[in-house]
């Protein structure tokens, strides 16, 4: 998970519940490995949002100084950017008729698209600059990208014959190359 996405993750917990603020409770609430948390979290420190302390048994804690007191209501006025109204057909016997029904979304939001383990993106890197620019792309989750470099590389190969088909191919190699470092370099944060 990158750093941002984590810290999102870090300040939802802080300001809406009164859960621990731990690597391992961190953990579990974003889904990450602990030392992953451990690792972010000992960012936060160095940014000066958190501050690590100890207890009289020299348990180590973290500290949120300007965490609230109580945790912020779903109504407090911070969260009203946090809602969405939407509208659904009424109950059968209303035709015609529409409720809006508001919806909280404090729920963690998926972030880019799926994460890619490091594996997985070293394969995306090898499949787009050796077999086929677009195919490992689409291997690491880029979608969109993958099917536009695939696309730009298939209507490059015949058009190669006249000439205007090779930069075509070479831009599509260019690019999924590009999109395979972009991968790993994900998996690593």
């Amino acid at each position: 998970m990158k750093f941002w996405q984590f810290e999102r993750e870090f300040l939802r917990v802080a300001f809406t519940t009164s859960v621990e603020l731990s690597p391992s409770a961190m953990a579990f609430v974003a889904s990450i490995p602990v030392r992953e948390a451990e690792l972010h979290m000992q960012r936060l420190v160095d940014h000066g949002v958190l501050e690590l302390t100890s207890d009289d048994e020299g348990n180590l804690k973290y500290r949120m100084p300007d965490r609230p007191p109580e945790p912020l209501s779903l109504d407090d006025p911070a969260l009203v950017g946090l809602t969405e109204i939407v509208t659904r057909p009424a109950f059968v016997g209303q035709r015609g008729q529409t409720e809006a029904l508001v919806v909280r979304r404090l729920s963690p939001a998926v972030w880019n698209g799926v994460q890619v383990s490091s594996g997985q993106a070293v394969a995306s890197m090898f499949l787009n600059a050796m077999v086929c620019p677009g195919v490992g792309s689409l291997v690491g989750g880029k979608t969109a990208t993958g099917l536009a470099q695939l696309t730009l590389f298939l209507v490059g190969l015949p058009l190669a014959v006249v000439t205007i088909g090779l930069p075509m191919m070479l831009a599509a190699w260019v690019w999924g190359v590009a999109t395979g470092a972009q991968l790993i370099a994900e998996a690593r944060d």
